[in-house]
């Protein structure tokens, strides 16, 4: 589907005050635009000092959990680490397993890890976690949870009647009916009566503000030096978790700060499984950012929990030493490797629904795979929302109980996920078996019977919600690039105002070149190589994804929308233009492409 092209316009407040940061005009221009969208001065986007960082307190229950923790400490209790099985409760088990063994000197024999087995044990903190909890010949007297718990109040309330002490930290959207009263402490800035100033951190990240809180009670106790190590090695996993869950990276300032710092950690090799990553993220001389994390990490350390058993990351990022490590990354790679074939089947089958359902005018695009797979419904829901600019759901059966069909969600600006799944809970209550998430992203469960009647409440919903929106793909346009105005200084000054990820995209530009050569790559094709003159300089160029056939032709002049990147190859940089779309594009906007009420 051709995207809709458009140039954004900022506010003229912010482009006059991110111009007088001494930015390279462009880079300027970009960071007025972010701050536009997000609300936020841009200089309050460029405060990227560790002392910026907001401290714990206001969050909820966080002395009551910090407390509790610095007790078990203090009397070397068996204490379980209960996570998702994604890159974010992957990253986090990693984090509480480093403070409390490293940081704080629990025994490593102390700590138990449980994470949930997608395919056969689901989402969350399942009744299948908690009896293994509950079997274990060393039962835990305290457990803490990270990136889930919110919508798990049954299963808590299970821990606690056996005399668990349960400390929830998440940072998902909290279901109507409340959250986990049985927990001693619930600690999540999406409490409506949380104090903390940023409710848009990532689960990684609220279990970090437990620790910090924690090593303060150690401190005030005695436990512990005030000289002790930082916390702040951790980063490198709170960074990595950060960006895979794709939080805010403009409108939190703390998400931006711990990811800047992070990288620089993963930079340095601060810990073995960083050095055993590197060789897999490029260039050696390619200085890291946001997007190897997003595209290089994150996707290893999911691949483990989608297609087995998320313990393998959890293990990989604790390696002692190189040698484990290089074996961690091994394994890695082989799972994602296959997560992509994976992946690439049933993402052509669910685009062929999707498109289908898209000529038919629908607002909402809802495909069930027959033969499905739990690990990659995310990935595949992802895919169709960003072909045809429509929220996406992809469906599959559980393959330990076929009459139950499990999938995730995907939204687009402008429709909260969670809140859309509230409704139609609220309107009917039997439609689910359960769900949760946040604005951008849900899970859901319900029985195959009822199938239809989602996805005629969900179509409803959506288009109420969106009526009246172009519904397709869009590109927002920074600015248009001068000839010869593709340079090392442009490179750099973007840099500068980085990270990158959700809501701080990348660069967006337009300009004109003459097109020297358009070859076709990738094993399977569909990827074209391009050799461009941009004024008085050849620049090369890269677009994915366009087609078997040629986007472009040797001799013509063509308007290219894309984003500029250094190219890295044996210690070398080049200029490179990502080509994203010719403009201009058709302005005419079908009637089919406007959401409509159902």
């Amino acid at each position: 589907m051709e995207p809709l092209i458009e140039v954004f316009a900022p506010d003229p407040g912010a482009l006059r005050d991110a111009g007088r940061l001494g930015l390279h005009p462009l880079a300027a221009r970009v960071l007025a635009n972010r701050a536009s969208r997000a609300g936020v001065a841009p200089d309050w986007l460029l405060d990227l000092s560790l002392r910026s960082l907001d401290p714990p307190d206001g969050l909820p229950d966080i002395e009551v959990a910090a407390r509790r923790v610095a007790r078990a400490v203090t009397d070397r209790e068996v204490v379980a680490l209960v996570t998702d099985a994604d890159s974010d409760g992957v990253n986090a088990s990693a984090v509480l397993t480093r403070a409390l063994v490293h940081h704080f000197g629990h025994p490593a024999d102390r700590v138990r890890h449980y994470i949930g087995l997608k395919l056969t044990e689901g989402y969350g903190l399942s009744d299948s976690v908690c009896d293994r909890i509950l079997e274990s010949t060393s039962r835990p007297g305290l457990v803490i949870t990270a990136d889930i718990g919110s919508s798990d109040g049954p299963r808590i309330a299970r821990l606690a009647a056996a005399g668990i002490d349960v400390v929830v930290t998440d940072h998902h959207g909290i279901p109507p009916q409340g959250g986990p009263d049985a927990a001693l402490a619930f600690v999540n800035p999406q409490r409506p009566d949380s104090r903390y100033p940023d409710p848009l951190i990532a689960g990684v990240m609220v279990a970090w503000l437990l620790l910090w809180a924690t090593r303060r009670q150690l401190i005030a106790g005695g436990q512990l030096r005030a000289d002790s190590p930082s916390l702040r090695e951790l980063f490198g996993w709170v960074a990595t978790g950060t960006v895979a869950d794709v939080v805010s990276l403009a409108r939190s300032r703390n998400n931006r700060i711990v990811v800047r710092a992070g990288i620089d950690q993963i930079e340095a090799g601060t810990y073995p499984c960083w050095r055993a990553l590197r060789p897999h993220l490029g260039d050696a001389s390619k200085p890291l950012d946001a997007s190897d994390l997003a595209f290089g990490i994150g996707p290893r350390l999911n691949a483990a929990g989608r297609l087995h058993d998320a313990m393998a990351g959890v293990r990989f990022l604790l390696a002692p030493d190189d040698a484990s490590a290089a074996d961690g990354v091994a394994v890695l790679n082989r799972t994602n490797e296959a997560r992509r074939e994976i992946e690439k089947r049933l993402t052509a089958e669910a685009m062929e629904v999707a498109r289908e359902q898209a000529l038919q005018g629908r607002c909402a695009l809802v495909v069930f795979l027959t033969d499905g797979h739990a690990g990659v419904q995310g990935i595949v829901a992802s895919r169709i929302m960003q072909a045809f600019g429509r929220p996406g759901v992809c469906l599959s059966a559980r393959s330990d109980a076929p009459a139950v069909l499990a999938g995730s969600c995907r939204s687009i600006e402008g429709l909260p996920m969670l809140e859309t799944l509230q409704a139609l809970a609220h309107t009917d209550p039997e439609l689910f078996l359960g769900y949760g998430g946040h604005a951008g992203a849900a899970g859901l469960t319900l029985r195959h019977e009822r199938l239809a009647d989602f996805e005629a409440a969900f179509e409803g919903e959506v288009s109420r919600r969106l009526r009246g929106q172009v519904l397709r793909p869009r590109i927002l346009v920074d600015a248009d690039v001068p000839p010869d105005g593709l340079d090392w200084e442009l490179l750099d000054g973007l840099a500068a105002i980085g990270p990158y990820g959700r809501e701080f995209s990348e660069p967006v530009f337009r300009s004109r070149f003459n097109v020297l050569e358009a070859r076709e790559v990738g094993a399977s094709g569909g990827h074209w190589r391009l050799a461009l003159r941009h004024g008085g300089a050849r620049v090369d160029g890269i677009w994915f994804g366009a087609g078997r056939d040629a986007p472009v032709r040797p001799g013509e002049d063509v308007q290219l929308v894309f984003t500029p990147e250094a190219n890295w190859w044996r210690g070398q940089r080049r200029i490179q233009v990502r080509a994203l779309a010719c403009d201009p594009a058709p302005s005419y906007v079908a009637p089919s492409l406007l959401c409509a009420p159902a």
